[in-house]
């Protein structure tokens, strides 16, 4: 089987949609002679907005301290095997295929025998042990994939996980209160694990509670350690990351460097120092780590010349960052915003947050099965009273939305990383630079 081949297999998979539980999870990690529990170590990660950012930072600071690491993530951007990394590099093609025959493999003898298919996620969850059991790693930084309890990352022994912040996501697979969501992802902590959570408010009440019953160390942001922003540093009159300190009981490091923007990143970033420190990692590999930290499309100053940032927000809570970056940065320009959200998320409550800050609108269709009626999008910002446009296609939607900008206009393109991230590709592509597929 070649590359492309196991791909489009792959994608297949994806149109029997989402199915929770561990049990076909474990079934076939069984078969495949558990790669999960073969002497490697996990730091596995949850939270409704900020686990792909802090998980970045965790694999580097990692990698800076000389060990070798295996990164699971989702949703890609541009490839599919950006999801499955070892030292930060993507599976080269020339693995992937064969990891997928070995796992898909398995997956069609469960059926022979009876058993229900794993789904596409699962699939993955396995390539990416059974790849990471192959090459040997010390330290695989997990990202989960949705919720915690539920989700088919959860079958490590992990004694580190990290919570993020809890927000409203996913309603109809992890429950509608702070509470239920909370409980959820909480089930990543282990018996006597070590927890570091940036949860709030009745969320961090669940999650308190779910580490007591496990006899879990729980460190919470604000309480055991904080962070105090010290400046922006800039470049041609545009931010390029922030100045921060860290401290904690028996740690205070000075002036950390990140090169990431927007202030919940410094709250992501306490966590992930927290984290390492847990492990042992030494004051320098954390500064290093964190200075090369590159996580594209969040709140990412991708060109100056039209002026465009790039931002996966997708729910709520990450509107209403983005909402408070560009009014805090670009107060003064005029801004056409390109989006597009899957039909499972609050739309109207996210556009709210955003939408006063914007002049002109260009609506486009997420490309995964679950964008649904995007065009809803439209009939709730005319709402608003801006003007809007619509493209099902990404390609004619950043077309028409850079035909729409004037001299000095921004052009933000957010939402789904479902419509980001081709929308990123393209552009790299009219600049010369090639992304692997």
């Amino acid at each position: 089987m070649e590359y492309q081949e196991a791909l489009s297999q792959i994608e297949a998979l994806k149109t029997f949609g989402i199915h929770l539980g561990l049990g076909r999870m474990q079934a076939l990690l069984e078969r495949l002679g558990n790669p999960q529990d073969c002497g490697i170590q996990y730091v596995h990660l949850a939270g409704t907005n900020g686990k792909g950012s802090t998980s970045a930072m965790i694999e580097a600071i990692l990698r800076s301290a000389g060990y070798k690491t295996g990164f699971f993530s989702s949703p890609d951007l541009h490839s599919y095997r950006e999801r499955f990394r070892i030292n930060n590099q993507p599976i080269p093609k020339e693995r992937f295929a064969p990891l997928f025959e070995q796992v898909y493999g398995q997956a069609q003898v469960m059926v022979k025998e009876g058993l229900e298919a794993p789904t596409e996620f699962e699939i993955s969850t396995a390539m990416a042990f059974e790849y990471f059991y192959q090459e040997e790693v010390d330290w695989v930084v997990l990202e989960t994939g949705l919720g915690g309890s539920i989700d088919s990352t959860n079958v490590v022994k992990n004694a580190i996980a990290v919570i993020t912040s809890v927000g409203i996501d996913h309603m109809q697979y992890l429950g509608n209160t702070l509470s239920e969501i909370a409980a959820v992802k909480s089930g990543i902590i282990k018996p006597n694990s070590h927890v570091f959570c940036g949860a709030k408010r009745e969320a961090l009440d669940v999650i308190r509670h779910k580490a007591k019953k496990e006899q879990a160390k729980l460190s919470v942001l604000g309480k055991d350690f904080q962070v105090r922003f010290r400046q922006d540093f800039w470049k041609d009159g545009l931010p390029q990351g922030q100045n921060f300190d860290f401290v904690a009981e028996q740690k205070t490091f000075k002036n950390l460097q990140l090169p990431l923007l927007g202030r919940h990143q410094i709250d992501n970033a306490a966590l992930a120092v927290a984290a390492v420190l847990a492990i042992g990692v030494s004051e320098a590999a954390i500064r290093e780590g964190l200075k090369q930290v590159i996580w594209p499309a969040r709140l990412e100053i991708f060109s100056t010349k039209p002026l465009v940032i790039i931002d996966g927000a997708h729910n709520t809570d990450g509107m209403r960052v983005l909402s408070d970056f560009i009014k805090t940065y670009f107060p003064r320009q005029r801004k056409v915003a390109l989006l597009g959200m899957l039909a499972d998320k609050e739309r109207e409550k996210a556009l709210t947050a955003l939408l006063p800050y914007l002049d002109e609108v260009v609506v486009a269709r997420p490309q995964n099965p679950r964008a649904g009626d995007w065009q809803r999008l439209t009939a709730i910002i005319r709402q608003y009273g801006l003007p809007v446009t619509e493209a099902e296609d990404p390609v004619a939607a950043i077309q028409t939305a850079l035909a729409l900008l004037q001299e000095g206009d921004l052009l933000l393109v957010c939402g789904s990383f479902y419509l980001v991230g081709p929308i990123r590709q393209w552009l790299i592509e009219q600049g010369g630079e090639k992304i692997a597929d």
